[in-house]
């Protein structure tokens, strides 16, 4: 029990880090500021480019793929299952960054329905290598 709940926070962990380190990657690809305060954060939102928020959803998938591995990775059985509860997790917590933040309604449509899926992906492959044998 303690190891699935461990697995569920590593992974909940590491998805939720590199979604932090890919928001300032991509803001100091398309800005030249290195400081941006958070009222100007706001304003970057509000005026970024369409390339800036494809990256993003890019990124945000990749970090809901990354924690659904490492959970499952970690996890002792039900594998799929604490691959989609770290998955729910970050839904909830992108969720309420939505609420915070003015990103475009078309963002926040496409990336809510990203997390469930990719976290899914994750543990099925990690759980298709462990059936393989690749991974003890």
């Amino acid at each position: 029990m303690f190891r699935n709940m461990l697995s569920i926070s590593t992974g909940v962990s590491i998805g939720i880090i590199e979604i932090l380190f890919s928001i300032k990657l991509v803001k100091k690809w398309f800005t030249k500021i290195q400081f941006i305060p958070l009222k100007k954060f706001k304003y970057v939102l509000v005026e970024a480019p369409t390339e800036f928020f494809v990256i993003l959803i890019f990124f945000y998938a990749f970090s809901a793929l990354l924690g659904g591995m490492i959970t499952a990775f970690f996890a002792k059985n039900a594998k799929k299952a604490y691959a989609i509860l770290t998955g729910l997790i970050l839904f909830i917590i992108v969720l309420f960054h939505m609420f915070f933040y003015p990103f475009p309604l078309w963002f926040k449509i496409i990336i809510l329905p990203i997390f469930f899926p990719f976290s899914y992906i994750g543990g099925n492959f990690i759980e298709l290598l462990k059936r393989k044998k690749w991974i003890n």
